[in-house]
């Protein structure tokens, strides 16, 4: 009997190591914050980037992605936790969060979808590697011939999105050649239009182009107007952009893993693969 009961306790207590452990090692995202909370700041939900989900959770690729490199740049936090702040925050400056006590604890990333060479942002910021791209590109029928940017002369041209007009804006000359220019608020109206032959040629990036429905059917022309890269950001000359470039560069490398973890997440956020993240680390000695 001693025998028996001796045997089921030790069975009882390896059982409850195995739960201790398996609870601590999904631990990541943090309940409450404390000093050892890394705060991850955004300033709005940007879809597909981090947004509230149908259920009330905060959902979307940099969720998933801090999620999956959170322990090989976490230094000596335990946990991490995504912070709304004001679009004037001063990263690794400001309060981001102040506890019922008056403690207050600063964010030293920002992430949401932040666009480089926007502003002054990057006079005060250090960035990782592009980690997404959204290019800007042209699409027309199959059958027209309209092949390169120098045919755009004198086409009437549909547009969707604020970054599409943002960069036809800013290439005057292939604007300015353009018959007409028409506003069309989704990119299934545009692709309508541009079945019908009512238009010639739609300006609209990639992130809409590439979930659109029938995009198969059209033919992009070779190159892009823009192309506008996403990163994760720092307070100037912080180091932690390395850290977080080599745990990208770590998840998506065969080399640390049976297969490329990054990719996927990407793919499932975008609906095809919007990032060319290129990271080399550094050569050992």
């Amino acid at each position: 009997m001693k025998i028996i009961k001796k045997t089921a306790a030790i069975i009882l207590c390896a059982v409850f190591i195995i739960l201790c452990f398996a609870g601590c090692s999904t631990e990541q995202q943090a309940e409450a914050i404390t000093e050892e909370t890394l705060l991850v700041a955004y300033t709005a939900e940007n879809k597909p980037f981090i947004y509230t989900d149908d259920e009330g959770n905060l959902a979307g690729f940099d969720v998933d992605l801090i999620d999956k490199i959170f322990k090989n740049v976490k230094n000596d936090y335990k946990n991490y936790k995504f912070v709304q702040v004001d679009a004037d925050y001063r990263l690794g400056e400001d309060a981001a969060y102040t506890d019922d006590a008056g403690n207050e604890y600063i964010a030293y990333v920002m992430v949401g979808g932040i666009a480089k060479n926007e502003g002054t942002f990057n006079k005060n910021h250090t960035f990782t590697k592009d980690i997404i791209d959204n290019r800007v590109i042209a699409v027309t029928a199959q059958n027209s011939n309209i092949n390169t940017y120098v045919d755009l002369a004198g086409t009437k041209a549909g547009v969707v999105s604020d970054t599409a007009k943002s960069a036809l804006d800013k290439n005057s000359a292939i604007k300015s050649g353009m018959a007409s220019v028409q506003n069309f608020n989704t990119a299934a109206d545009a692709l309508a239009a541009l079945n019908s032959g009512s238009i010639d040629v739609l300006i609209i990036d990639e992130f809409n182009f590439n979930v659109a429905e029938g995009k198969d059917s059209f033919k992009v022309l070779d190159s892009e107007l823009d192309t506008i890269s996403y990163v994760y950001s720092f307070k100037k000359w912080d180091w932690y952009d390395e850290a977080f470039n080599e745990a990208i560069y770590e998840l998506k490398s065969p080399d640390y893993n049976d297969a490329d973890e990054f990719t996927p997440i990407v793919e499932t956020h975008f609906g095809y693969n919007a990032s060319n993240f290129n990271y080399e680390p550094p050569k050992t000695k």
